[in-house]
C-alpha cells in the first residue's frame, strides 16, 4: 500500500513519537511510507527510518498549511491518509473536504476535553477544536489510544454516530534493544545511588512540581537522585522550584536524550502527570524492565500498569502520597521478564499488521463509483 502519515510536527511528545514508530513499522514491512509534517524539526525527525518520505509543508503553522496538504495529497496520490492528533486531523479531515475520495484514519492520543483547555489560549486551536463536531464525520475511523481516550471524544463533540473504537499505539521499534545498548554517558547511572527518571516535556500537563515536592520528601529519608528528560517552556520555573526546596544537587535535566539506556539502569520511572491518554514512556520502561511509579492521570495509565500489578500508583495526587510509592519501589522486587512481556505487545511490527487489515478494509469500502480517489498505485 502506499500510506501517508500526516503529523503537525516532529516534536518529543509521545503522540509524535507514536506516529514515527507507526511509519517506521509500516515501511519495514514494505509499503510505501510518506510522512507529511507542517514543521519537521523536532527530536523525533532522528527516530524516522530512512525509508520514510518526509514532505514537510514548510508553511510554519498549522493554520496556514492546508492548500499545500491539498497539493501534496494530490501529488503523491496515497491509497489512505492516517492523521494524528486534534490539529492535524482538523486539517486533515479540511483536506478530506476537497479531496472528497481519499479514504481517511484519524488518531487521537489524548482527552480531548482537557487538551482543549490549555491549548484554547490560541485562536487557531480554539477555532480547530470548534469544527470537530462536524469535521471529523470525514473519517471512516477514528482509532483512540485507550477507552477514555475514546469517550472524551464522544463527549467533547458531542457525536454518537462517529467511527470509533479503541487502536493501540507502535512503541517499541525494531532498534529498540540497540538504543538500550547505547551508553547514557551520565555519570549517575554508573554508581550505586537511586536513580529516578522523569521523560516528558516541562509542560503543566506532566505537573513536574509534584515530582520535585514528592523527590524532596524521598532524599529527606534516604540518599537519591532525579533525572529529567526533556524541555520545554516551564524550564525556568522548575530549575527556580528545584533550588527553593534544595535539590540544585540531587536531580539534573539534560534535555532530550536517548531514553532508553536511563531506563534500562533507572531504579523507577516516575510519572506525575495530571493527565494523560496511554502514556508511550511506560510501555518503554516495561520493554527494558524498568519499574514505573504513576499518579491517577488517566484509564489508559491505570490499564497499563494492571491497576498496581505491573506499576506503583499514588492514590491521592499530593507529594506525599508520591513519595511514598517512590520510597516502595526502590525496595520492591523486580519480575523484569513480566514487564517485558507487557511491553512487547505494543511492538510496532505487531500494532502494523492491525492497521493493515484496517486499512485495507477502509480502503475496500471507499472503493467503487464516478470520480473515485484513483491512488498511485492504480493509475
Amino acid at each position: 500500500m502506499r500510506i501517508a502519515l500526516f503529523i503537525n510536527s516532529l516534536d518529543g511528545g509521545g503522540g509524535e513519537r507514536a506516529h514515527v514508530m507507526l511509519a517506521n513499522a509500516l515501511v519495514a514491512r514494505g509499503h510505501d511510507v510518506e510522512l507529511i509534517v507542517v514543521r519537521r524539526t523536532g527530536p523525533c525527525e532522528a527516530l524516522v527510518s530512512p525509508a520514510v518520505r518526509i514532505t514537510e509543508l514548510g508553511t510554519g503553522r498549522a493554520a496556514l498549511s492546508l492548500p499545500k496538504l491539498i497539493r501534496a495529497l494530490r501529488a503523491s496520490r496515497p491509497d489512505i491518509l492516517v492523521s494524528a492528533m486534534a490539529a492535524a486531523n482538523v486539517l486533515a479531515a479540511l483536506a478530506g473536504k476537497v479531496l472528497r475520495q481519499l479514504p481517511m484514519i484519524a488518531i487521537e492520543h489524548g482527552d480531548m476535553n482537557a487538551v482543549y483547555h490549555v491549548e484554547k489560549k490560541q485562536f487557531a486551536a480554539r477555532m480547530a477544536y470548534m469544527i470537530t463536531p462536524w469535521v471529523y464525520s470525514r473519517f471512516a475511523r477514528i482509532f483512540c489510544v485507550d477507552q477514555s481516550s475514546l469517550l472524551s471524544v464522544a463527549a467533547f463533540t458531542r457525536r454518537q454516530d462517529l467511527p470509533l473504537s479503541v487502536m493501540p499505539n507502535a512503541v517499541i521499534g525494531d532498534d529498540i534493544d540497540l538504543l538500550t545498548a547505547q551508553d547514557p554517558n551520565h555519570p549517575w547511572m554508573a554508581d550505586d545511588i537511586p536513580v529516578f527518571l522523569n521523560i516528558g516535556r516541562m509542560v503543566s500537563q506532566k505537573n513536574h512540581s509534584l515530582l520535585l515536592q514528592a523527590f524532596a520528601r524521598v532524599i529527606a529519608q534516604r540518599p537519591a537522585r532525579l533525572i529529567i528528560l526533556g524541555d520545554g517552556p516551564l524550564r525556568p520555573e522548575l530549575e527556580q522550584e528545584a533550588r527553593e526546596l534544595g535539590l540544585q544537587d540531587h536531580m539534573d535535566m539534560p534535555g532530550f536524550r536517548n531514553p532508553f539506556p536511563f531506563l534500562a539502569s533507572a531504579s523507577a520511572l516516575v510519572l506525575s502527570s495530571r493527565w494523560e491518554a496511554l502514556p508511550t514512556v511506560i510501555i518503554e520502561a516495561f520493554y527494558v524492565g524498568c519499574p514505573v511509579v504513576v499518579t491517577k492521570a488517566s484509564m489508559g495509565t491505570l490499564e497499563l500498569v494492571g491497576f498496581g500489578r505491573y506499576g506503583r500508583i499514588a492514590e491521592q495526587d499530593s507529594p506525599e502520597a508520591l513519595a511514598q510509592e517512590m520510597l516502595a519501589a526502590l525496595d520492591a522486587k523486580v519480575d523484569k521478564a513480566s514487564l517485558k512481556s507487557e511491553g512487547a505487545r505494543y511492538s510496532g511490527s505487531a500494532v502494523a499488521s492491525i492497521y493493515e487489515r484496517e486499512f485495507a478494509a477502509v480502503i475496500r469500502e471507499a472503493a467503487g463509483g464516478d470520480g473515485r480517489w484513483v491512488p498511485t498505485s492504480q493509475a
